[in-house]
């Protein structure tokens, strides 16, 4: 644990992000930090990759200075906070400690930690001073925070990642799934997990460390980032009746007694396909079969709410 007070903070924001505000977002959080007697300073990005290039450069030159540590807050939504966090697992030693200030358009990393997309109570978080490690997902050499997917899932983050409309959350993925349904064939996969082997044409497979994605579809309502393990949930072919009837099981985290729906526990899973099919996580596009999913325990210390320590 370390005193907010004794803390130097970076904040990157998106000013892109979901919110479109961000921008004046992150200046609010710096003036109250600032009136706390804390030292923050403000990074804006230009372009994808800008948040981990600039959390590398600022955490490289960090670990030859003495004197007080460095955080670094993503200020966006859970795409810049994966750039951050790449960020932070590729500078050894433990050089930095990981803020959220939420402000995209999903957020379910900081929701998963007790967050709000609300500049008073990010600020006193991260004054507070309170820290704890957090797990990460990785894919194949690529870091994640919420959940891995491919399948539908990964075409609906595809269709949202790139469509115009101002939607936000649990609407926007909704949104994006009923447009991917009247195109979305499934895919032909062969998941290795521990003593579990499935194999098959598969509607979706997500690999969760959070329980939700997509602005609080609960995927995977048991999945913890502080329990070392990764839940997968794969569903089997449906019809699209079959599929609209199970979002709203999804959006409610009821689905896991479905019949076509299988979850299991995993520490990692190698996931194979006749052909090349995508895995997006966080809302970015993270890579492409054949993959090893797995969970890297403790990596990464953020500051949370007390609550959470």
């Amino acid at each position: 644990m370390v005193s907010g007070r004794g803390t130097r903070f970076l904040i990157i924001a998106n000013p892109t992000a979901g919110r479109r505000d961000s921008a004046s977002y992150a200046r609010k959080i710096a003036r109250l930090l600032q009136a706390g007697a804390a030292e923050c300073a403000v990074a804006f990005t230009t372009r994808r990759g800008d948040a981990e290039s600039i959390a590398r450069k600022a955490l490289r030159e960090s670990r030859g200075e003495s004197g007080a540590r460095l955080c670094v807050v993503a200020c966006g939504g859970d795409g810049t906070i994966q750039e951050v966090v790449n960020a932070v697992m590729l500078e050894p030693g433990g050089a930095g400690i990981l803020g959220l200030a939420p402000a995209g358009r999903c957020n379910d990393f900081a929701s998963a930690l007790g967050i709000r997309c609300d500049a008073e109570q990010v600020a006193g978080i991260l004054l507070a001073g309170k820290t704890r490690p957090v797990d990460v997902g990785k894919v194949n050499d690529r870091y994640f925070c919420t959940v891995a997917a491919l399948g539908f899932d990964a075409a609906v983050s595809r269709y949202v990642n790139h469509m115009r409309m101002p939607l936000r959350g649990t609407i926007a993925y909704v949104y994006g799934a009923l447009r991917v349904l009247l195109v979305y064939r499934p895919v032909a996969v062969r998941i290795v997990c521990d003593d579990v082997t499935l194999h098959g044409p598969r509607f979706l497979v997500a690999s969760a460390n959070t329980s939700s994605y997509g602005g609080q579809m609960r995927i995977a309502p048991d999945a913890n980032p502080f329990d070392g393990m990764l839940d997968l949930c794969v569903v089997s072919v449906l019809s699209r009746l079959r599929v609209l009837r199970l979002m709203r099981r999804v959006i409610r985290g009821e689905h896991g007694g479905l019949p076509e729906v299988s979850l299991v526990r995993s520490r990692s899973a190698r996931i194979e396909s006749p052909e090349r099919r995508e895995i997006w996580a966080d809302g970015e596009l993270v890579g492409e079969t054949p993959a090893v999913i797995e969970v890297v325990p403790e990596a990464v210390r953020v500051a949370v709410p007390e609550s959470f320590v």
